[in-house]
């Protein structure tokens, strides 16, 4: 056998020991269903863990975890509607303008707190892919 001939076989061979993969189509319906069933876990070894079982667990996940963006809007909007939330900033007011005394540690951390709510806002605000008013 020449050395061409020998170099065309191995083309066709497979070199490689994982198996072809398996496909299947689904509606967008169903792949959105399986989806929201799998949660974290990703899609293709949610599926492999419902045919064979949970006992498959030789890979590890590696998708990130999904994001619920609904969950994430509910947020930002209870973040606005929060009473407490206008409450905690007109204290921070009332202090600045003297209307109320708190000691020096008090003053910080009321200061931290509202800084921490707004950094809150923003983290779920490009979360979301929002636009604020700030933006350009």
């Amino acid at each position: 056998m020449n050395s061409s001939a020998k170099h065309t076989f191995n083309k066709t061979a497979r070199t490689d020991k994982r198996p072809a993969p398996f496909s299947i189509r689904l509606s967008v319906d169903e792949r959105a269903f399986l989806k929201r069933k799998a949660g974290n876990k990703p899609l293709g070894a949610y599926i492999r863990s419902k045919l064979l079982g949970d006992a498959e667990t030789r890979r590890k996940p590696s998708r990130a975890p999904s994001i619920d963006y609904a969950l994430l809007g509910k947020m930002l909007g209870m973040l606005g509607k929060s009473e407490q939330i206008s409450c905690l900033f007109m204290l921070a007011v009332a202090v600045e303008a003297g209307r109320v005394e708190l000691k020096k540690e008090q003053r910080e951390a009321l200061t931290e707190a509202c800084a921490d709510v707004q950094k809150m806002r923003g983290m779920l605000v490009q979360a979301l892919g929002l636009k604020t008013g700030n933006d350009q």
